[in-house]
């Protein structure tokens, strides 16, 4: 009986250091909300600085679907070829539930008129959702001669 009120405390003691905090509970969330030819990621600010939560929606202007993309050293990775130019949709409301549903319900900003698929010698992957500038020179033949491909047939139409 003694052992059992000994250890009872021993476990509480555990049981308490299993509860999980984050380390920044005011960090943003990002989601995907992905449709079509865009992706789209939604980040609303849980942080309200002034009152207000504000919810932003960023769209990439993808070129096909994901493919695997091999470097000069022959690494690889899996990735959506995107345009430099993004859609950004910004509402801020007093509440975060408020500003999430304004964003998704905003109508989508116009595309421009000519994309920029290549920059400075560098294209943007979309990998993972998260947008990546990739040196061409770092691009083995194949995927240079396929971005450079893509970027012709862009701007023809």
């Amino acid at each position: 009986m003694k052992t059992a009120f000994l250890i009872l405390p021993l476990l509480v003691v555990v049981s308490l250091g299993q509860i999980a905090t984050p380390t920044t509970p005011t960090k943003s969330a990002t989601r995907d909300v992905s449709s079509g030819g865009n992706t789209s990621t939604a980040v609303v600010n849980a942080k309200p600085a002034s009152g207000e939560s504000t919810a932003r929606i960023t769209s990439h202007y993808s070129f096909g679907d994901a493919r695997q993309w091999k470097s000069t050293d022959g690494r690889s990775l899996v990735g959506k070829m995107i345009a430099f130019e993004d859609a950004v949709i910004e509402v801020k409301r007093p509440t975060a539930a408020e500003a999430r549903a304004a964003a998704m319900s905003a109508p989508a900003p116009k595309p421009p008129e000519k994309f920029t698929l290549m920059r400075d010698g560098k294209i943007r992957l979309l990998v993972n959702n998260k947008p990546y500038e990739v040196a061409l020179d770092r691009l083995s033949e194949d995927d240079r001669a396929f971005a450079k491909q893509v970027e012709e047939s862009v701007n023809r139409k």
